[in-house]
């Protein structure tokens, strides 16, 4: 996967953004990784993706990603308190709308959710943690690799434009797919990181900060809830949504493609062999 591809599938999930809510999600430099040895004909263990993300039981602070996500959110935390200064608060509230909205036009809208669960847990010392990522678990990174090589031999050998697109699609449906379950994966394992590095600068206040400090908390969540009840997508990521959902559904656009042209095929009137022959025949003579 080259630099381009990577900076633009980084792009549409918000990956920058989310760095202040998660920590820095690392799949896709491990995923280009992947695709260059599956393409260079190396060996590559066929894993689950859970591997990539097992959630980690070692002390908070441990992983450098999520020290860099952990302070942002306790400073907007103390700046969404009761006693913060007006105008502090207000322009706070105002960037955590802005980029929770941000994150809400990308392909990581689904992580709001789980970034409010983990708030959540934060706030009241209670672990939900996040569910229904059966699905993300079961992908095995080596097989979807050599579906998506297959698929791209397939898209350079045909010449119709149609059936093109439709592989273009698949390609891209898989791509999507595997970054999507990659990245929930990695976000499991920096969210519980993160709850744990806020509980423990929630315990070294006083009663009276610990207050304030929740009351941030839970209006930082408030404004992510809000915004998994209103998506504002454009045509184009609802597009891309809709071929990601497929591909982790098993659907495969070429497949439907060809499918589609069967009835077109079998509605064209048939001409006997003989018959087409004899009419040659009869035209050279």
């Amino acid at each position: 996967m080259e630099r381009g591809a990577i900076k633009f599938f980084s792009e549409i999930f918000g990956l920058d953004i989310l760095k202040d809510y998660v920590g820095e999600i690392t799949f896709f430099k491990e995923f280009r990784s992947m695709m260059s040895i599956a393409g260079s004909g190396g060996g590559l263990s066929a894993r689950p993706l859970t591997s990539l993300g097992t959630p980690s039981k070692s002390r908070v602070g441990q992983n450098p990603r999520t020290g860099k996500a952990a302070p942002p959110l306790v400073k907007k935390c103390r700046a969404l308190g009761p006693l913060a200064d007006f105008h502090q608060y207000v322009v706070a509230r105002r960037q955590v709308r802005r980029e929770v909205k941000s994150i809400s036009q990308t392909l990581s809208v689904g992580l709001l959710e789980h970034i409010h669960t983990a708030i959540l847990d934060a706030s009241e010392d209670k672990t939900r943690g996040i569910r229904d990522t059966t699905d993300a678990r079961r992908v095995d990174i080596h097989s979807t690799v050599q579906e998506i090589r297959a698929l791209q031999t397939s898209l350079d050998a045909t010449d119709d434009d149609d059936e093109q697109r439709a592989f273009e699609e698949d390609v891209t449906g898989k791509i999507l797919w595997i970054s999507w379950c990659g990245i929930l994966s990695e976000v499991e394992q920096l969210l519980a990181e993160v709850v744990n590095y806020i509980r423990r600068e929630r315990d070294s206040m006083t009663p009276e900060g610990v207050d304030r400090f929740r009351q941030g908390l839970l209006e930082i969540g408030d404004i992510i809830l809000k915004a998994t009840h209103h998506h504002d997508h454009d045509d184009d990521l609802t597009h891309l949504q809709r071929i990601m959902v497929d591909a982790g559904a098993g659907v495969s656009r070429q497949q439907l493609w060809l499918a589609a042209r069967i009835p077109e095929q079998t509605s064209q009137p048939s001409i006997p062999v003989g018959r087409r022959v004899c009419s040659a025949s009869e035209k050279s003579k």
